[in-house]
């Protein structure tokens, strides 16, 4: 997900972050630059005697074990029949069968315009106001290689229009099905932008979400462990009881949190946790998500909500079935009062967690805390220390946020925020944007994001940054970075300090 800061509703992120390539070219680099390139060690090869075992003596029914072996192994070289490609035509087939399906009040996903870059064009499907360099290729609009709009999953404005985006990832081994349900996912997101911009988190509020309180954390713990104990259980009296469980813990919970933390979280269960809702829901998986036994980790705050917001639906499905049409017609404003509601007055037999089970997630809260500050130490460290080329950007004029991925960002230190995959800064003179690597941002006010930037540094550079002149502007180009800098005055150590 990609969060257009200028959208009324963030988008939403899927694929993780590439990892970053490691340094290269250790020859003819100037000393008075800031790098340091290494390589790791070629590995060690075997040493040593060489044993021939012998068969002498061995039974035949050993024999036999050996041959149905050697029989095995040859049948594992064989080179099996592999899948059809993925292809944008494959995907929109599928995309075209789930989408007739009744998944959502009023949502028809199969008219919402659609961008997917396959790794070699940028296809426009049902768009209206095609940007200029699209060519027309029979129904579709087709531009070479990946198109600036498009940065990963995501939903954005293309030529005045809301688009779904989709980018083809051929890494992991996953069908066609599979790319037209984050479709059916993003088509979800065009269709809440449009009718319902409220169902959305503030995603200020992300970077200011107390993860470091072991007290809430503890009751988080027992929350989400009764929300999966009341998807699992088939009784439902008894998946009655743990749905209130569930909701008398987050109750507690939310009394502990600022305002604008429950928002956030209630926000986002709307806007992600529908959509993925209705993304599963495409595929015939109605039973809810599969919510991990040891919970989630202390500052996966947002991801979690993807899940939770999924459970809630889910339930709310076992427990009203006209839930969505109640909350489309806006007569609820949370998942999780819908749900209060929907298990009221219902029978329900007693449940309950041990006291053992309470001091358990008590004292894990409290390790997870701590590993939380020291994981954070870590990556900021391991940013800091990376082999390669580094580029430091300062201004004096605080740029702001125009674009970021929520899901892989973290406050790794006070106003100091870690963008594992995207982020995209600018001011009234100046743009910059780093895609497919990390970036460290400092902050110019007390938000560590939404205050403005005063600097930015990108490590482990594999070659040295492209600097050039334009007029006014200072033109940078390097691996996974552009920034056009007006009147920036570029140092020797390539720190560019913008006025």
């Amino acid at each position: 997900m990609i969060l257009q800061t200028g959208a009324t509703c963030p988008p939403r992120p899927h694929p993780l972050a590439p990892s970053p390539r490691s340094g290269e070219g250790e020859n003819n680099l100037p000393k008075s630059f800031f790098f340091s390139i290494s390589r790791p060690p070629s590995p060690l090869r075997g040493e040593g005697p060489r044993v021939r075992p012998r068969s002498a003596g061995r039974p035949s029914h050993q024999r036999s074990h050996w041959i149905l072996l050697a029989l095995l192994a040859v049948l594992a070289s064989l080179p099996l029949q592999a899948a059809p490609p993925v292809t944008t035509a494959s995907v929109l087939a599928e995309f075209d069968r789930l989408a007739v399906q009744p998944l959502w009040p009023n949502f028809a996903p199969g008219k919402t315009p659609l961008e997917i870059y396959d790794g070699e064009r940028t296809i426009l499907v049902r768009h209206p106001s095609p940007p200029p360099e699209f060519k027309k290729e029979g129904d579709l609009w087709v531009v070479p290689g990946r198109h600036p709009s498009v940065k990963a999953n995501t939903s954005i404005e293309l030529g005045g229009v809301q688009t779904a985006t989709l980018e083809i990832d051929p890494r992991p081994a996953r069908d066609a099905r599979h790319w037209a349900s984050i479709v059916i996912h993003e088509t979800f997101h065009v269709f809440q932008r449009e009718r319902h911009p409220a169902w959305s988190g503030n995603e200020a509020e992300l970077f200011l979400y107390p993860m470091e309180d072991a007290g809430p954390l503890a009751v988080r713990r027992l929350e989400t462990e009764a929300f999966r104990r009341a998807l699992a259980v088939k009784e439902p009296k008894e998946a009655v009881c743990w749905t209130r469980r569930a909701l008398d813990e987050r109750r507690d919970r939310f009394a502990k949190l600022p305002a604008g933390a429950v928002g956030y979280e209630r926000g986002t269960e709307l806007n992600e946790g529908l959509a993925n809702f209705v993304e599963n829901l495409s595929l015939g998986k109605t039973q809810g998500p599969d919510l991990p036994a040891s919970e989630y980790a202390a500052g996966d705050v947002r991801s979690r909500a993807y899940s939770i917001g999924f459970a809630q639906a889910a339930l709310l499905d076992r427990f009203d079935p006209t839930w969505r049409q109640k909350l489309e017609t806006g007569q609820a404003t949370s998942l999780d009062e819908m749900l209060a509601r929907a298990v009221a007055g219902k029978p329900a037999t007693a449940c309950g967690f041990k006291p053992e089970e309470i001091a358990a997630a008590s004292e894990h809260a409290k390790a997870d805390v701590l590993g939380l500050a020291q994981t954070r130490h870590e990556s900021r460290e391991a940013f800091l220390g990376r082999s390669g080329w580094k580029l430091e950007i300062t201004t004096a004029k605080p740029f702001m946020p125009q674009g970021f991925d929520p899901l892989n960002v973290s406050l790794v230190a006070k106003g100091e925020i870690l963008h594992r995959r995207f982020v995209k800064l600018g001011n009234d003179d100046s743009t910059l944007e780093v895609l497919g690597r990390e970036a460290l941002t400092q902050a110019a006010g007390e938000h560590p994001l939404f205050n403005g930037i005063r600097e930015i540094q990108v490590t482990g550079l594999p070659a040295e940054p492209k600097v050039t002149q334009e007029g006014d502007f200072v033109v940078i180009a390097a691996d996974g970075v552009t920034a056009r800098l007006k009147g920036a005055k570029v140092e020797k150590a390539l720190k560019v300090t913008v006025p």
